[in-house]
């Protein structure tokens, strides 16, 4: 019975540290799967409204295309290799590399391609100024708030600040709720990003051409066109935004964006022109949404198998207690008996 005893104590305290170090390993396991999966999303959508500089100068009352159907690939990818540096490693960087390759879908011209590289903490996604991260060719940027393409482990009831490409900032995304969709229990986020002036370099326009678009388009504004030179534009920004969120991986399973770009004298109130504005979402949604819940389910499992082996181990370990004093008590009955006889 005391063998039994010490067997057991053994085994609980066994099950006990299993279940201590489940989560430890079984989270950094997750995370580290995550973190190193490659992907490719697909989103399709509309430009409402984009300038054609061959109708700005024809037409300037009318200088815009409407109505142009897009569609973009973005492929994603874990750098191994850049990992493997000493300068991630110091800092304990993730890093990824993306490209958006945008298509107009009627002639199937590509549109645009763009690069990023980001370096971010793997479990909070935090972003790090390290390690090469850059926005296209530019390297002088400030990383600060998440990483645009994947929400925290652990995503909050709470805002996020995210980072934004276009304004090379963090910019908060608020929880707004949760519902269940394609299977799972999704974190529903929104941004609404007022007119904000990005960090994009001056457009220079020559005063005579600018003298008849501002004329024609923002005639408030004719006295500020200077009568030789050029007339310096400023692009900006806003946006409506949403994305559902898987909390436990944080990653965005489906999203919409809702985003417009506009010409402004520098520090303006008031648009001269649009440069673009689109209207976007995810498409081919459900294979991707699969294997985000696989992983989900798998660090699920994780926390759910914790208590369990605790709870295994502590029962064992009282079990063992029991049985090693009960055979103690048992020996030294037996001892008394022998020595009366």
């Amino acid at each position: 019975m005391k063998i039994t005893g010490i067997i057991l104590v053994i085994l609980g305290v066994l099950a006990g540290i299993a279940g201590f170090a489940a989560p430890v390993v079984g989270v950094s396991a997750g995370i580290s799967a995550v973190n190193s999966t490659d992907s490719t999303t697909y989103g399709e959508g509309t430009l409402v409204k984009v300038l054609n500089t061959g109708k700005l100068v024809a037409t300037p009352e009318s200088p815009y295309d409407e109505n142009v159907p897009i569609s973009s690939v973005r492929v994603t990818q874990a750098d191994t290799a850049a990992m493997e540096q000493q300068d991630a490693k110091d800092a304990g960087a993730t890093i990824f590399t993306t490209v958006s390759t945008t298509t107009r879908v009627d002639t199937d011209e590509e549109l645009s391609v763009g690069k990023a590289v980001f370096a971010f903490n793997p479990a909070d996604s935090q972003l790090i100024n390290c390690c090469g991260a850059s926005l296209g060719d530019n390297t002088n940027v400030d990383f600060q708030g998440v990483m645009p393409l994947k929400f925290p482990f652990g995503s909050p009831e709470g805002d996020v600040q995210l980072f934004n490409t276009t304004l090379q900032k963090p910019v908060t995304a608020t929880y707004v709720g949760q519902g269940e969709d394609y299977g799972m229990t999704l974190f529903k986020y929104s941004q609404s990003i007022p007119p904000t002036q990005t960090p994009a370099p001056p457009t220079k326009v020559p005063a005579v051409l600018a003298a008849g678009v501002v004329g024609k388009l923002a005639p408030e504004l004719a006295d500020q066109v200077p009568a030789s030179g050029d007339l310096e534009l400023y692009e900006f920004y806003s946006a409506e935004n949403e994305f559902l969120v898987d909390p436990i991986t944080g990653q965005i399973v489906d999203g919409t964006l809702k985003e417009k770009t506009t010409f402004r004298l520098d520090g303006g109130t008031q648009d001269i022109v649009t440069k673009v504005e689109a209207e976007a979402g995810s498409a081919n949604v459900e294979e991707g949404a699969a294997d985000i819940k696989a992983s989900s389910d798998q660090l699920k499992m994780v926390a759910t198998a914790s208590p369990i082996l605790i709870g295994l181990g502590l029962i064992l370990l009282i079990l063992g207690i029991v049985l090693i004093v009960m055979g103690g008590k048992k020996k030294k009955a037996a001892a008394v008996a022998a020595a009366k006889s």
